[in-house]
Formats: C-alpha cells, structure tokens, sequence
C-alpha cells in the first residue's frame, strides 16, 4: 500500500494517469495525507514521503507529521519500520508512539538495536516495570538518545548515593524523567551541599529530591535567594515545610509572587498572615492566581466560614473547590440549618475525610431524615 502511494503521488505531479484514477484515488479513506495536502503544494517527494509515512505509520495527524518533517527526512523506510516494530515489541500502545515520534521525530532515525534497546532493556534490568518503562519514554523520548554510559549510569549512580532505595530512585524518576539526560552531578550535587551546609538532614534531602526534584532544574543563583528567603522567615531546616518552602519560592517567578501577594491581600490578609499561612502550607503560592481567587472569594464572600477558617487552615486551599469545598460546605450547611450538627464544625477536618467515609458520616447516615442533604451533595439543592 504505502508503495502505490507513492507511485501515485509521483503520478498525480507529473500528470500522468487518467482524472478518474487520481479522483478514486485522492477519495480513498486509508490515505490520510492525499486527501488534506492542497495542489499546491511543492514540497518535494522525500518530503511528502516523510509527511505520509508518519501519518500512515505512526498515526500522526497532519499537522504533527507536517511539524515532524520539518526536522526529519525519510528517504527511505527501513530503519523507521525497524525503529516502529521496536517501539510495538517493547509494549508500546500506539498513543504513546504517536507521542514519542511527535515529541521526537528523530528517534526514527536512530539504530533500534545498538542505540535504542540497551537503554530499554538496562532501565527495565534496573527494576521499572514494562508499564513504567513505557510511560517514562513516552514522556521524555530523548533517554533512549542519551548515552548510557555518559549519561544514563550516572545519574542512576547519582541518585543511589542520595535515595539508596531502589524504590525511591524509580519513584523519582517516574515523576522528573528529565533526571535520565541531565548532568546530575553539575546540576543537584552543589544545590545538595549547600543545604547540608544549612543544616538539612539527608533524609529531608531525600524527600526533597523524590518530591520537589523540580527545585534543582533552576539556577544556583535562584536557588541561593530562595534558600534566603525561607531562612529569614525562620522556618526549620529539619522540617518538611522546609523543602516544599524552597521548592514553592524557586519555582515561582518573582513578578508572580508579587502578584500573587496582592491578590491574598486584596482579600483582606496582611503581609504576615500570608507569611503565616506559607509556613503552615507552602504550596499555596504555587497554585494558580485562578484558583486563588475562586477560593478566597467562596471563603469570604460565599461559605459561612470565612477568612479566618482559611488563615487558620490555609491546607483547604489545596482542595478542589468543585469536587470537596462546594459539596461539602452544602451539605454541612443543610445539616447546621435543621439543626442535626451540634458543637464546633472543623471543617478542615471534614474536607480531609475520604470521600467514602464523607458519605457514610455526613450523607448517608442522614439521608432519610433530611433528603434535601443527598441533593446539596450532589450540587441540585
């Protein structure tokens, strides 16, 4: 097939074939890329080879295969089916495929036995199962490029000396794939030492790594000043609020922060009760200014709870607002108002419950004494 397209799209340029041939032809269904590529059209035939074999073969969308093309020419087919049969042999699904060649056309290029299968087949010795493999690849396709000896090794080697835990290194790795084509050394090793020399216990250093990797992509520069900031709000460098401090400051751009400050405040919160509720929670300035705002405003403006249920328990920022605050608050409100709750409502505590053990306490249990709580649940009251 793939070679009576290309026959016919030879045809069609030069002309030759009757109309009737080429309209049967372009009207074909399993030929993607004749019936979307305008007459126009001058790219040359190792283009449309290319533009076609990724959509045919690899299940790119036009778009992406005309992108894909723009940094890779297929003159000829044999390497890229190689490379294609690899990919579908080691348990990739076409989706992922589709993502890899998009992300990185040139893989279909590379040898499948010398360059591409030892990094597999070290990663899975290493103890990543088939299903994590896959999706670690898929999410960075660039590691099957990377040296192995260069590259790859070391930084296994790297983060055995910190994680020791083979556990801990592929949990890491699932979450910042980018640690298997970095220069860990260069990259986290100094960052390490300066907070060893400020005091951060190496199993803090550990949570850290397999938590907020993130934290060490930025420059020693930012790193430092976020080191700074935290330690002048005086949080402990051997607590967990530590880490996800530094992390939360370094990963925040400064105009962001600012902006973000002034939207807390536009609330009513001063400069230390911002403070006050980072060292309870310090993702709170990582979340989107969106998200903020919509919190806030329901707190204050919406729920009877608040700012200082906020201020006292800033964690309730990180829940959804759709999916725990709204139905949560509703039903507790129904229950309040017919008088079925007695005593002091946490509703910290009351978010922070599974949403089976929710149901059965809040729900449930009081369904057929006020039906109007599964409604307010369920967003219909």
């Amino acid at each position: 097939m793939f070679h009576l397209v290309c026959r016919n799209l030879i045809d069609i340029v030069n002309g030759r074939g009757s109309i009737e041939t080429h309209l049967r032809f372009l009207q074909s269904p399993s030929l993607k890329l004749i019936s979307t590529i305008s007459n126009g059209d001058k790219t040359s035939k190792t283009s449309d080879l290319t533009v076609s074999y990724f959509m045919n073969s690899f299940g790119l969308s036009l778009d992406s295969a005309l992108k894909a093309s723009k940094s890779v020419r297929i003159k000829t087919t044999e390497n890229a089916d190689s490379v294609l049969l690899l990919l579908k042999n080691q348990g990739f699904t076409n989706t992922q495929i589709a993502k890899i060649v998009s992300t990185y056309p040139r893989l279909v290029l590379s040898n499948p036995d010398k360059i591409l299968k030892p990094k597999m087949d070290f990663l899975r010795d290493a103890g990543f199962s088939n299903p994590d493999l896959t999706r670690i690849i898929s999410s960075n396709p660039r590691i099957l490029n990377s040296s192995l000896e260069k590259r790859i090794l070391p930084a296994i080697g790297f983060l055995k000396g910190i994680l020791r835990s083979n556990k801990d290194i592929i949990s890491t790795i699932k979450g910042s794939t980018w640690a298997l084509t970095s220069n860990l050394h260069e990259l986290m090793g100094p960052k390490i030492a300066v907070l060893r020399d400020h005091g951060m216990p190496h199993y803090r250093i550990s949570m850290m790594i397999k938590h907020r990797a993130r934290a060490f992509l930025y420059g020693s520069d930012r790193f430092n000043e976020a080191l700074m900031i935290i330690e002048k709000m005086g949080i402990d460098p051997s607590s967990s609020v530590f880490y996800f401090a530094i992390a939360s400051v370094v990963c925040t751009e400064k105009s962001k922060w600012e902006e973000k400050m002034e939207l807390y405040k536009s609330f009513g919160w001063s400069e230390d009760d911002i403070i006050s509720a980072f060292k309870r929670q310090p993702q709170i300035m990582v979340i989107s200014k969106e998200k903020m705002a919509r919190m806030m405003d329901f707190f204050v403006n919406e729920s009877m709870w608040g700012l200082s249920t906020i201020s006292s328990s800033p964690e309730l920022l990180m829940f959804s607002l759709e999916k725990t605050i709204i139905p949560r608050n509703s039903v507790i409100c129904v229950l309040l108002s017919n008088g079925l709750l007695k005593g002091n409502v946490n509703f910290y505590t009351i978010c922070h419950l599974k949403e089976a053990k929710f149901l059965e306490a809040y729900v449930i249990k009081y369904q057929e004494k006020v039906p109007q709580v599964m409604q307010a649940y369920q967003g219909k009251a």
